[in-house]
């Protein structure tokens, strides 16, 4: 019996007689935004041999799932690891995360931002719901009523004097509405760190050391073909692929560094200052395991 090992490569035999080889399915909720394309190509396209059951779900979603304990592993916004109570581990060197400005989290707005008196906000991610309010407070001096509504910038910019929009809505918006706030520019004009927007994490037992490579090679791959992952998303879409691309390698970074952590924990600080989460979090990963 041959046994194909995780990458695809060379195959492995099994004595005949054995007992054969089984591996617990194990459940995955991830975000099917394009700047998470290149950690998950690997899985998709089958380029990497896993056992994982990929589900797609909205960012405050899959952390849901990963906290309630329906998913073993789940891309979740950063803010949702410190509801995590020191239960989960973060797989290491993978996240998606800014240097700069982002294009993908953005407020829209009627007006000067100063002047503004409310915000409609998209929910889906509470890991940019607090970085608004962190920037609001600290750098603008202002303190805005929110509305969360769905991502209609229209329909937000009616009923509010600005939009909090994110994902690839956010990107497509930019091609018709220059009037926007850069998060991701803000925040690092204000703190000089990089922001780390969401990451793999899972509960301390649920992935293997072999299973921690295998999100590893996922992106891997993924950044070996960005070309093509834009050319695949550019179609029927506002803005050409050269534009998703450079996305993709000049707003976007996948690599959780030590720069990338420092702003993480300072985000930490802060949402606590805020009275946003409970507690601040210390950073642990499958690798201390």
């Amino acid at each position: 019996m041959e046994i194909n090992n995780l990458f695809g490569g060379a195959s492995q035999t099994q004595p005949e007689g054995d007992a054969p080889i089984s591996y617990k399915v194990k459940n995955v909720s991830y975000v099917s935004y394009l700047n998470t394309k290149p950690l998950v190509y690997g899985l998709e396209k089958g380029l990497v041999k896993h056992d994982f059951v990929m589900q797609k779900d909205v960012p405050s979603v899959c952390a849901e799932r990963l906290l309630q304990g329906e998913v073993e592993l789940g891309l979740i916004p950063s803010i949702e690891y410190a509801r995590g109570k020191g239960g989960l581990k973060i797989v290491p060197e993978l996240c998606i995360a800014s240097r700069g400005a982002v294009k993908s989290v953005a407020l829209f707005f009627n007006q000067d931002i100063r002047r503004i008196n409310t915000i409609a906000l998209d929910t889906s991610s509470r890991t940019s719901v607090a970085l608004l309010k962190i920037l609001l407070l600290e750098k603008f001096e202002i303190e805005p009523q929110f509305v969360p509504m769905a991502p209609d910038l229209q329909e937000m910019l009616q009923k509010a004097d600005a939009a909090l929009v994110i994902g690839d809505r956010a990107l497509q918006y930019q091609a018709s509405f220059p009037n926007h706030l850069d998060l991701g520019e803000e925040w690092t004009d204000m703190t000089g760190l990089p922001f780390v927007y969401a990451f793999w994490a899972g509960h301390e037992l649920s992935l293997s050391k072999d299973e921690v490579t295998i999100m590893q090679k996922s992106h891997e791959i993924g950044a070996q073909n960005i070309e093509k992952i834009s050319r695949e998303y550019a179609v029927g879409k506002a803005q050409n692929w050269q534009f998703y691309h450079e996305y993709l390698t000049r707003n976007i970074f996948y690599k959780l560094g030590e720069d990338e952590k420092a702003g993480l924990l300072e985000f930490y600080h802060y949402a606590f200052y805020l009275g946003l989460i409970e507690h601040i979090p210390e950073l642990h990963f499958y690798e201390d395991q």
